[in-house]
């Protein structure tokens, strides 16, 4: 299987098969891949006639498996109609944008690795650049330390409660260490984050559903991320 041009093997080739079919029949949209994305390993583009997977041109090509495998499966959880999390109508927070997508990766990104686990792809390059960039916000934490609010909002989804769900045991330690010396308020807040996504889960969307309305309560986030609960139409 070939994507942006760089043979990345079969691992997920019946994935992506199976993505492109169900979009075919079920979206009437076609399944294309560029190169491009900045900041993020991939991003995907939902546009009238295809969707657009979007990857970042510095990935290995050892690391694509799984970079492009998450990104069918979040393509899987909008056809599987799990929830989405929406823009307000009015009255956007000046940090709405970046919380909302911390809210979002926090629940989906473990859902869609779940989804991928029986694969065992490759996420060491991953898992580097992230544990990297970790380390880099937590070095120049005093930009934050006296922020308050939103900042501490996004430092909690962002830099504590997804690592506490997804970065792996042995590199997590001192991280957490860290961020309890240095941001206690945050460390606090994301274990009560943490706590909640994995008490309620994320295999199905209803599980999902219930993982971001609790986060949301914890954050008092309603009136920055609105839910689609996409099974019934309404906002919840």
């Amino acid at each position: 299987m070939k994507v942006i041009g760089k043979d990345i093997g079969d691992a997920i080739e019946h994935l992506h098969a199976e993505i492109e079919s169900r979009l075919r029949v079920e979206a009437e949209r076609s399944l294309q891949f560029e190169s491009g994305a900045e900041h993020v390993f991939s991003n995907i583009m939902w546009q009238k006639d295809k969707v657009v997977i979007r990857l970042h041109n510095g990935v290995p090509t050892h690391a694509l498996p799984h970079i492009v495998g998450v990104a069918l499966e979040h393509v899987r959880q909008r056809l599987e109609r799990y929830p989405a999390i929406q823009r307000p109508a009015e009255n956007d927070a000046v940090d709405g944008p970046i919380i909302r997508a911390a809210l979002r990766e926090l629940v989906f990104a473990p859902a869609a690795n779940h989804a991928l686990s029986a694969l065992a792809l490759d996420v060491e390059w991953e898992d580097e650049q992230r544990h990297q960039a970790l380390k880099d916000l937590l070095r120049d934490y005093s930009e934050w330390e006296d922020d308050g609010g939103d900042g501490i909002l996004v430092w909690a989804l962002l830099v504590y409660a997804r690592g506490a769900i997804e970065h792996p045991t042995e590199l997590w330690g001192a991280i957490e260490e860290d961020c309890h010396a240095k941001l206690p308020d945050v460390a606090k807040l994301g274990t009560t984050v943490a706590r909640a996504v994995t008490e309620r889960g994320w295999t199905s969307p209803g599980a999902c559903l219930e993982s971001l309305i609790a986060v949301r309560k914890l954050l008092n986030l309603e009136t920055v991320a609105p839910i689609l609960d996409r099974r019934t139409g309404e906002m919840v």
